[in-house]
């Protein structure tokens, strides 16, 4: 378990912490807030926990013939921003990708 101390103006240190919150490779467990009156400071100490076996998500998307895709994405961070719309965004790979070859087409499509 790490032990995590986020200090900062309140309008800076709220998102940011919503934003790790949203990645499923962190864990919080315990938060303790405490605030600075007067001053729009704030500092939150918590516990969190890295989970890699949770780095890589199998997106599910259905399509309207009823049909399934399923892609693997890394790092995936999933927000709802209004009723039922909803975003994913995350690292897509290729395993078979071979890197040796990656210059040589980088160079032939200049």
């Amino acid at each position: 378990m790490i032990k995590l101390q986020v200090e900062g103006k309140t309008h800076q240190v709220e998102p940011f912490l919503c934003d790790l919150k949203q990645r499923a490779l962190i864990e919080f467990h315990q938060e303790r807030v405490q605030e600075t009156v007067g001053d729009s400071r704030i500092c939150v100490t918590c516990e969190v926990d890295l989970q890699p076996s949770r780095r890589v998500k199998i997106i599910h998307l259905r399509t309207q013939d009823g049909g399934e895709i399923r892609m693997p994405l890394l790092d995936v961070i999933y927000a709802e921003i209004e009723e039922g719309r909803k975003i994913l965004a995350g690292k897509s790979f290729d395993i078979f990708a071979d890197r040796k070859k990656e210059p040589e087409i980088m160079a032939q499509a200049k």
